[in-house]
């Protein structure tokens, strides 16, 4: 959990006790406060399944704005693992992998297609030159159903390097296995066949060749805010996550991750502001929640710390997805990295499931695969490996191994 500077963030932790069930809603007032004194309580509502409705108000001021709440509570006092079991046994780091790698690869067969051909397609199921595809696209005629692209194997390959350094991050090693990923091919979906590469990462790769140190290599101009950072964040958003990392600290090191192929700020920005909301997603799994705390209360803390130019880049994002009436055919088709994160953060927010957040996403088009790898990532995170639809994970390529090195991952991570 990344820690706010002066105020705890509420989250279900082994500590966590239910104090009540609210039995018209089935919900469960919750607290993390050992006090001895009920009416001082700091208190959270949610379901079963950890998801948050409500939080951070003090017992004693829930009773004074509802009274009849009172009459409905059903006391209880007991942990909340005793109301779910699973609950701390689901990884995020394993299910957001596999959710990255699952979006990945469903959006593969459709990239670079325009919206409204991806629309009138409508895929249900992973799709590849195995299935006997009715359209043509880039990848359509070479790549079999459930192989994912360059936005997860660089992923995968950051983790890689930060397991082998027992969860120290060392850059230029981050971008020597980019290397083997692409010149090597180690990482990939389809043994020894790399594929995906953008031109952003390809003249990073020749500016480490050259000699510049790998925090350095991202191109700083404007043009250079392509996806390609935000694609592969997530091993590095999730290090700040189970490192409880303050925002500032957090910050720091996005702003060094994404640099890596991505040097302007819009870029730092994007992957700062996905960092921000996949961890109130985790906590909270509530979007709508997550959305209020993690970017629009977020707003300020940035203004002091990035330019006018960057925020106003992410205007539709700070100001506008959340609206129920905001037409999403307003988000641009592009590998713009706004436009990327913007799409992602629409696609969970008015989504209620993984599955439905997946199609979505490829549904804006264009850059189908990194749009729904962003997704993926943040979604299965949240709605853990049981929300992804098995189906999809029948075709995932490689998904023992992807599960193997988020456990790896999340195990040199939560070392003290």
């Amino acid at each position: 959990m990344i820690r706010s500077e002066g105020r705890e963030k509420l989250s279900i932790r082994r500590d966590t006790r239910v104090l009540y069930r609210h039995k018209g809603r089935g919900r469960y007032l919750l607290t993390n406060d050992r006090g001895p004194e009920p009416a001082r309580y700091r208190m959270f509502e949610a379901d079963k399944n950890g998801r948050f409705s409500m939080e951070g108000l003090l017992l004693g001021s829930i009773a004074a704005h509802d009274p009849c709440l009172v009459s409905q509570l059903e006391k209880l006092d007991c942990a909340f693992e005793e109301i779910d079991p699973d609950y701390f046994d689901q990884d995020p780091v394993v299910s957001g992998l596999i959710g990255q790698a699952v979006g990945d690869a469903f959006g593969v067969p459709v990239e670079f297609l325009d919206r409204r051909t991806v629309r009138r397609i409508g895929l249900q199921d992973m799709a590849g030159c195995d299935t006997g595809l009715k359209f043509r696209s880039r990848w359509g005629g070479m790549i079999p159903a459930g192989a994912w692209s360059d936005d997860t194997s660089m992923t995968i390959a950051a983790m890689a390097s930060i397991i082998g350094h027992e969860g120290g991050i060392d850059y230029d090693d981050i971008m020597k296995q980019f290397l083997n990923w692409w010149e090597g091919g180690e990482y990939t979906s389809l043994d020894n066949f790399p594929f995906g590469l953008g031109g952003t990462v390809d003249r990073a790769f020749h500016n480490y060749r050259r000699g510049i140190p790998a925090p350095d290599c991202g191109g700083k101009g404007f043009g250079d805010n392509g996806n390609g950072a935000l694609m592969r964040i997530f091993p590095f958003s999730m290090y700040c996550i189970l490192k409880d990392y303050t925002e500032e600290e957090t910050l720091d090191l996005i702003r060094k991750a994404s640099g890596i192929t991505h040097g302007h700020e819009i870029s730092a920005l994007g992957c700062f502001i996905y960092t921000l909301f996949l961890d109130d997603c985790i906590r909270t799994r509530n979007p709508r929640m997550a959305y209020r705390n993690a970017v629009t209360g977020m707003l300020d803390f940035c203004r002091s710390r990035f330019s006018g130019e960057a925020l106003e880049a992410y205007g539709l994002l700070f100001h506008e997805i959340g609206k129920k009436d905001f037409d999403p055919d307003t988000i641009p088709e592009s590998g713009y990295v706004v436009d990327s994160l913007t799409t992602a953060i629409y696609s969970i927010l008015h989504t209620d499931s993984y599955e439905e957040a997946i199609k979505t996403a490829v549904g804006f088009g264009y850059d189908t695969d990194t749009n729904a790898c962003i997704t993926g990532s943040i979604a299965g995170a949240m709605y853990g490996l049981g929300g992804i639809p098995d189906r999809w994970l029948k075709v995932l390529k490689k998904k023992e191994y992807l599960i193997r090195m988020g456990e790896g991952f999340s195990g040199v991570c939560r070392k003290d």
